[in-house]
């Protein structure tokens, strides 16, 4: 304790001048410098200092003030968050066997995937939704409304966001990721691959997000998404599911996961998904489904329209070029719209898409 005792001052010294986040990182950088002789002597003694805003962060993330956690539970967090600093700078704590390390389920949920998807912050959600419903347009509100009221009201339903390049499916995505998230609510953002999955906040590709196969077929389920486990409790504490370029994936991935949801999640009504919201999006005149070899009723037969799920589908439409129209005036904004919206009507009878959304 006399050979540390410089370093525990100085803990507690960064905790009162700063923060108690602060005085963690100075705690990891102290491990990487190997000042510390014995590290667990100064975490016991400076424990309290560097734990000092766990609970106070944790309440505002999750916009729930009357949340309590143990003395265990929040050391867990504080030593996750110093194993993570170490982490970025090439160590780990397995380095000092003494030193307390976090437990591998992670904290306040006993969930680490339900905790990951609830650590933004609620406040910061909300004024993210009122700065992107000030933008919204008329045709986005529509769908907007939709699918947020089949969300609150646990109806559940399948739908399919369905326009081209420049209509801003990912604003309305955004739209309604910040609203559900506002409300301490989990959204799971995904997309067919991973550069649309960088436009969402959170966004994973759905192969990696449900352990779908990556060469699944009418008999396959997801893996890791057994009954009881983590990534099976996040699908049923999920209030809204996003896929984005739907179009781009065979029919078998969404049919494997509705298979999978439905076993988990059991409902008697045997809706699709386990009765979950789902939002499916993209163009079916961009990139269809890749089959190696196969003619155009492969390809066809392949693509979402042409599963059991599509009956399920209630198509939503997005016509508005908005990255076209920005900069022109209104009348030649009509002008062009209306042309636009005759090409896409011819387009839209040839591949069979209801044209009353």
């Amino acid at each position: 304790m006399d050979d540390d005792k410089e370093f525990i001052e100085a803990i507690k010294d960064a905790s009162d001048c700063s923060s108690a986040t602060y005085a963690r990182k100075l705690f990891a950088r102290m491990l990487v410098s190997k000042s510390l002789s014995p590290p667990h002597v100064v975490w016991e003694a400076t424990w309290e200092y560097l734990t000092d805003d766990i609970l106070y962060k944790k309440r505002r993330e999750t916009g729930r003030p009357d949340m309590n956690l143990t003395i265990e539970q929040i050391k867990n967090i504080a030593l996750t968050e110093i194993k993570n600093h170490l982490l970025s700078n090439g160590r780990s704590l397995k380095k000092w066997p003494h030193m307390p390390k976090p437990e591998d389920f992670g904290s306040y949920n006993g969930n680490r995937l339900i905790d990951d998807e609830l650590k933004y912050v609620v406040e910061d959600q909300l004024k993210e939704n009122e700065r992107l419903m000030a933008m919204i347009t008329d045709e986005q509100r529509g769908v907007y409304e939709q699918i947020l009221d089949a969300v609150l009201t646990d109806s559940g339903g399948v739908f399919f966001l369905y326009g081209y390049g420049g209509t801003r499916k990912t604003f309305v995505y955004r739209a309604l990721s910040s609203a559900i998230r506002s409300r301490g609510m989990i959204v799971l953002n995904t997309a067919s691959s991973g550069i649309a999955a960088l436009l969402l906040e959170g966004g994973r590709t759905a192969h990696s997000r449900f352990g779908i196969p990556i060469d699944a077929d009418e008999f396959s389920t997801c893996k890791k998404m057994e009954p009881g486990s983590d990534r099976a409790e996040l699908v049923k504490a999920v209030k809204l599911i996003v896929c984005d370029e739907a179009p781009m994936m065979s029919i078998h991935c969404f049919e494997t996961l509705d298979r999978t949801m439905r076993d988990i999640i059991r409902s008697s009504e045997e809706k699709p998904f386990g009765g979950k919201v789902v939002v499916f999006g993209g163009d079916f005149r961009q990139i269809l489904s890749v089959i190696p070899g196969g003619g155009r009723a492969e390809i066809v037969l392949a693509a979402l329209n042409s599963s059991y799920l599509w009956e399920h589908c209630k198509v939503l439409k997005l016509t508005k070029n908005m990255r076209l129209l920005d900069g022109l005036t209104d009348d030649a904004a009509k002008e062009l719209q209306s042309f636009s919206n005759w090409i896409l009507d011819i387009r839209d009878r040839k591949i069979n898409l209801p044209n009353d959304g």
